[in-house]
């Protein structure tokens, strides 16, 4: 099994058996980040606006009355088009000061991957994805994205194109292998 994982492009194999890689999100050409950020904060207004709105005029919607609900609903657009446009123009900002690119390392074994390895700013929890705990794997091929889906938590694995399909059959090796993993597994072959 071994030699199944030795032709890539930009990954390379340290001295553990690890394998490693950096992603260069290029922003101008990959919108998935942006796409990322207003879905977070959209989500952010969204859900509690909504709850709001059904505390506040359920049971006049309810018994037919619908007075005030359009002011509340206009309010509640304002703000969400105001948090999509301030996360846009913060998002472009950062991008132009970085110079439109984003550097992302990887870690890759048989039991897990890790985004950013060795750092000290966050749990091994949050930069660390066990394979064993991946419900579904998931591909994007126009954002060079693997999506790996676990209980309550998204990985966004980026891999050069060229590797991609390498990273892919990998992680679909080691992932648990349900029904839905072995049909995935049959097409990427």
């Amino acid at each position: 099994m071994e030699n199944t994982y030795n032709n890539t492009t930009y990954i390379t194999r340290d001295n553990d058996g690890n394998y490693r890689w950096t992603y260069d999100i290029d922003s101008t050409k990959n919108r998935s980040f942006l796409n990322l950020y207003l879905l977070i904060f959209g989500l952010i207004v969204l859900i509690p606006g909504a709850i709001l709105f059904f505390m506040i005029y359920g049971r006049q919607i309810s018994s037919g009355h619908w007075s005030g609900t359009g002011g509340y609903l206009g309010i509640w657009l304002l703000i969400f088009l105001g948090v999509e446009l301030l996360t846009f123009l913060i998002y472009k900002g950062i991008e132009k000061a970085k110079g439109g690119s984003t550097d992302i390392p990887y870690l890759m074994n048989e039991a897990f991957i890790a985004v950013h390895p060795g750092t000290e700013l966050a749990p091994r929890s949050y930069i660390q994805t066990d394979f064993s705990q991946v419900k579904d794997v998931k591909l994007d091929r126009e954002h060079d994205l693997i999506l790996l889906y676990e209980p309550l938590r998204v990985t966004h694995v980026y891999v050069p194109r060229e590797d991609l399909p390498f990273v892919l059959r990998f992680i679909l090796d080691h992932v648990p292998q349900t029904e839905k993993i072995r049909d995935r597994k049959k097409r990427v072959r």
